[in-house]
């Protein structure tokens, strides 16, 4: 079975416990105004052009087949409906401007590469973490994935925003020993306004998971976006449910940052990019006390 990815990441520490291998999985059914990682959004691969790098020297033009480049004084034009995603002008770019993001795989290729940090995992209480994009946008591949990742055993975990069929659930708590579960709103028309969806079915599956797999199993995090959800008050709802299903669990805090830009640029999409502001060292510190306060542990990755 074959899927689409667009990175592999070793050694990664915020992402589970202990030493882990990140697969990142394209398609989101998500789009989220402050998305970190736009280019993941796309379910098929998509072409990247960084123009800060590119000296205009013209032999991706020449080399195109399907005329789908075209040159001129400011950039090299790019027309998406031509492109077959051949990879032709990244060969020939002497910059290394132009990469295609994303890439068709079989199980057995991911196995083979994170195998290797098997050792790592052993000796850290580490394994894989399946992300995205959403993960379970792949369903039938990430499945696949975790029931060899399982075989060899190897710890699984997934990063979700918890937007998926709520049938799906009972076969994914059986194959993830950790669901990292994102809440981003306890408003359903502010987060739709932001996101694209409201968040009924998303508080659904976070809850009914809670309740198959327990606190140790799913962990709530919260990305902080300055703006939309960084007030106390808001906070203070998503603690409220928490408190509701009885989650005893940690809060994972992720703060805003403006590194995507870039990323939004090169995938031709730069004028969506939204500069929210900085989250204040301040700001951070209440909604850290406000959380411990309601006797939940806080992690944050500053």
């Amino acid at each position: 079975m074959k899927g689409i990815i667009f990175d592999i990441q070793q050694y990664a520490i915020y992402d589970g416990p202990g030493i882990r291998t990140l697969v990142f999985l394209k398609g989101c059914p998500l789009s989220c105004t402050w998305c970190q990682n736009p280019e993941s959004q796309n379910l098929k691969p998509q072409r990247s052009y960084f123009r800060e790098k590119c000296s205009l020297c013209g032999l991706c033009v020449e080399e195109c087949p399907n005329n789908a480049l075209i040159y001129s004084e400011e950039e090299i034009k790019y027309n998406h409906k031509l492109c077959s995603l051949c990879g032709k002008c990244l060969n020939v770019c002497p910059n290394d401007v132009i990469q295609i993001i994303g890439k068709e795989v079989s199980v057995d290729e991911i196995i083979s590469i994170v195998s290797r940090d098997k050792p790592f995992f052993d000796s850290s209480e580490g394994g894989v973490t399946i992300s995205g994009g959403e993960p379970t946008m792949q369903y039938d591949f990430l499945i696949e994935l975790l029931s060899r990742f399982k075989k060899e055993g190897i710890h699984t975990a997934i990063e979700t925003c918890g937007y998926f069929k709520t049938e799906i659930i009972p076969e994914l708590t059986e194959l993830v020993d950790l669901f990292l579960f994102d809440i981003k709103h306890p408003n359903k028309e502010i987060h739709k306004q932001f996101t694209g969806v409201d968040n009924k079915l998303i508080l659904e599956n976070f809850k009914k998971i809670h309740g198959i797999v327990g606190s140790n199993r799913i962990t709530c995090r919260i990305p902080l976006i300055p703006g939309i959800n960084t007030e106390l008050d808001i906070l203070d709802e998503i603690l409220s449910f928490l408190k509701q299903i009885d989650y005893k669990g940690s809060i994972h805090l992720m703060p805003y940052n403006r590194l995507a830009k870039t990323k939004y640029k090169k995938i031709g999409r730069g004028k969506e990019y939204i500069d929210l502001g900085e989250l204040s060292e301040k700001k951070l510190r209440k909604i850290i006390t406000k959380i411990k306060q309601n006797s939940f542990e806080v992690i944050c990755n500053e």
